[in-house]
């Protein structure tokens, strides 16, 4: 709910987003990476957005995923701590260069790499289930324990 006013359907909520951005459809269509048709039947509900365009507009305006899919605000979870380094130990060489390309990339495809990867984290949470690569892990363990 943003705002006291439940929107209830997709279109709906991509419109409210785009009026609240002072944008017309032409602009916004443009900032998300759609064409303005796309955009127009999205908010007719004449068409859902792809899993992409909801992942653009997230990261591009800076409203959850959560919001725009269902109307409803995420439940606030546990914030990443602002100084990392202790926390995580050394970096393997693939961590290194995940980082070195996210770095390379501009302000635009930085939001929507974390919103990717945003995505990904909350559905390997709310599974309970974890195949992450620490402290420099091949990955074979991680193959081992899915097929074991």
């Amino acid at each position: 709910m943003r705002g006291g006013v439940l929107l209830d359907s997709i279109g709906k909520r991509f419109r409210q987003l785009r009026k609240s951005k002072g944008l017309n459809q032409i602009d916004f269509a443009a900032a998300i990476g759609i064409s303005q048709g796309t955009l127009s039947d999205i908010e007719k509900d004449k068409c859902k957005p792809s899993v992409e365009t909801v992942i653009s507009a997230s990261g591009y305006f800076k409203v959850s995923c959560d919001w725009l899919l269902t109307g409803e605000e995420p439940v606030q979870k546990e914030q990443p701590p602002k100084y990392l380094p202790d926390k995580l130990g050394p970096l393997s060489e693939q961590e290194k260069e995940m980082l070195w390309k996210f770095r390379q990339l501009d302000a635009r495809d930085q939001e929507y790499a974390k919103a990717n990867i945003d995505m990904l984290y909350e559905r390997t949470v709310k599974k309970g289930t974890s195949f992450g690569l620490t402290n420099g892990g091949t990955g074979e363990e991680a193959a081992a324990s899915e097929t074991a």
